[in-house]
């Protein structure tokens, strides 16, 4: 596995009064979850690699904010779509 390099002072250990192994928890827990967000990896990949089941790791986005539903999807049309589709299927034949 790959590591990556974080650089912080070290008084951010005492200012929030975690452990270096608390704040490299963290830090891989966001950047999985903001890869979850940006739709570069699955919800199961990033839990595998926090080492979570996939259903604590959905729990967690909410920690972060971030739904565990497609935002950009527009329900709306996607409906409209399937109506005409519905539509032009059971059209009469002339």
């Amino acid at each position: 596995m790959t590591t990556l390099h974080i650089d912080y002072p070290e008084e951010l250990l005492e200012q929030t009064e975690q452990t270096r192994e608390d704040l490299e928890r963290l830090a891989r827990e966001a950047l999985l979850v903001r890869l979850y967000d940006l739709g570069k990896i699955s919800s199961g990949k990033a839990a595998e690699l926090l080492g979570i089941p996939r259903r604590e790791f959905l729990d967690l986005l909410g920690k972060y904010g971030v739904s565990i539903f497609d935002d950009a999807q527009d329900v709306e049309a996607e409906a409209q779509l399937a109506i005409e589709a519905s539509r032009l299927q059971h059209k009469p034949a002339n």
